[in-house]
């Protein structure tokens, strides 16, 4: 018998399911309807960014930080430590300018087709998995996530531009990845938060592009798992209520997905920044209430170790990261997420500078060649530009050209982001103990930055 905190948010799947058949890259629930406030910042924002991926992507695919050949993005670093990061958050890039560019610059096309179908053609294996080259000793399971995610989301913002064959393939390519993720039992053991919370997106993107009826109860049975994981076989992991929220959103409260390392099984806030993340994109190329909710708790728990004037974040005494007098680079969509499109206007004001301060972090010598800042160029960086994509006339004509704001759905936008029920979901709380707060910040010649 299902425990009462699932039966209160299986109603809220079933909203899900529904509001899925949409494409939401500006508000959901609130596309052409944002403030003049909103609207303004979403303007500036866009300003910001666009250039700056650019820039970001001709660097990545000529000498500065490259090449691009041959359908590969390669670096300056012969150890190739996350070819899956190394390829994926380019490609996605790519399929953002595109897009948001009025479908105008084939060049970028181009690039993101190749990337993946050499993917497709070199790392993909029989069962279904990508693993990485010789040299790279990511798992599959976790390499078929990260890039996985990214590929789902590059054929998610293109397949109206792919050609018929190539759509095909890429399907049946998507197939064969979810495939693998049920056959390998991946989405039934809890390796940690933000690999589940991952593995739980891409299983939605490759619903969305097969239209495979099973991935999508293969996409809900993943959310139940790892809210909920059976505590006889993982004890104490799954979703964690700190502060129980009254709104249905989430948005007033806080929580986290458990990071297991040496430090136990809780909370670390840097894993936890990438939880945020997964959960943020979903919740922007979805609207599914689940990934609105948990994006809300999940911000409001990193909040208050986040110093706002160095955009650092304060890792000290995590379970996975235990060391004290710790700070990370913050890296984070939900800003521009949650503000342009979920009403958190309390967010709104920190969208440029946190971005800004980003964009310098980037073309540092020490980052060029680092995983961790390619898949942000993906799955953060990225889907800030599709946050914006409300105030983008090219875009709009696309989306009008193409009907991909749920047209053929009969739940609205708006119905889709107002869950139903007192909880909508993230409802299970376990203790949560408390880390000593460190004021004194470390002094560094150069950044750390989140790991992945």
């Amino acid at each position: 018998m299902p425990s009462l905190r699932l039966v209160r948010w299986r109603a809220l799947a079933i909203v899900a399911a529904t509001a899925s058949t949409f494409l939401v890259l500006a508000s959901p629930g609130q596309a052409g309807q944002r403030t003049s406030a909103v609207a303004s910042a979403a303007t500036a924002t866009e300003a910001n960014v666009i250039p700056f991926m650019k820039q970001q992507l001709a660097d990545y695919a000529n000498a500065v930080d490259g090449p691009f050949e041959n359908g590969v993005w390669t670096d300056t670093d012969p150890s190739g430590d996350c070819w899956a990061c190394e390829n994926g958050g380019p490609a996605t890039g790519a399929a953002t300018l595109y897009v948001l560019g009025g479908a105008s610059d084939h060049a970028l096309l181009a690039e993101a087709e190749e990337t993946i179908n050499t993917a497709i053609a070199e790392q993909q294996t029989p069962d279904g998995g990508f693993t990485p080259p010789a040299g790279d000793s990511q798992p599959e399971g976790i390499a078929t996530m990260f890039f996985g995610v990214e590929f789902g989301t590059t054929y998610r913002l293109l397949a109206p531009y792919l050609s018929a064959a190539t759509r095909g393939a890429w399907q049946r390519s998507l197939a064969a990845v979810g495939n693998y993720l049920m056959t390998s039992n991946s989405t039934t053991y809890y390796v940690n938060g933000n690999i589940n919370l991952g593995m739980t997106e891409l299983l939605w993107l490759i619903w969305q592009a097969t239209g495979q009826s099973q991935f999508l109860q293969d996409y809900n049975n993943s959310w139940n798992f790892i809210l909920d994981p059976p505590q006889s076989k993982f004890p104490g992991s799954g979703w964690v209520t700190v502060q129980a929220p009254t709104q249905a959103d989430g948005s007033d409260g806080s929580g986290y997905f458990t990071e297991s390392g040496p430090g136990g099984n809780g909370y670390d806030s840097e894993y936890s920044s990438l939880q945020l993340d997964v959960a943020s994109r979903l919740y922007l190329l979805s609207g599914d209430p689940r990934a609105l909710r948990a994006a809300n708790m999940l911000i409001n728990m990193e909040m208050p170790r986040v110093n706002t004037s160095t955009w650092k974040l304060d890792t000290s005494n995590g379970t996975r990261h235990t060391e004290p007098d710790r700070y990370v680079g913050f890296q984070t969509s939900s800003f521009a997420t949650l503000g342009l499109n979920a009403g958190r206007s309390d967010l709104i004001q920190y969208i440029l500078p946190s971005l800004e301060e980003e964009e310098i972090w980037y073309p540092q010598p020490y980052q060029a060649d680092g995983g961790v800042f390619r898949r942000a160029f993906g799955n953060s960086i990225a889907a800030i530009a599709l946050a914006t994509a409300d105030s983008a006339p090219a875009y709009h004509s696309m989306v009008g050209r193409y009907g991909l704001y749920g047209a053929t759905s009969s739940l609205s936008p708006t119905t889709a982001s107002k869950p139903a029920g007192p909880h909508g979901g993230l409802t299970k709380t376990k203790k949560h103990s408390k880390r000593t707060k460190h004021t004194k910040h470390k002094k560094s010649s150069r950044h750390t930055f989140r790991g992945r």
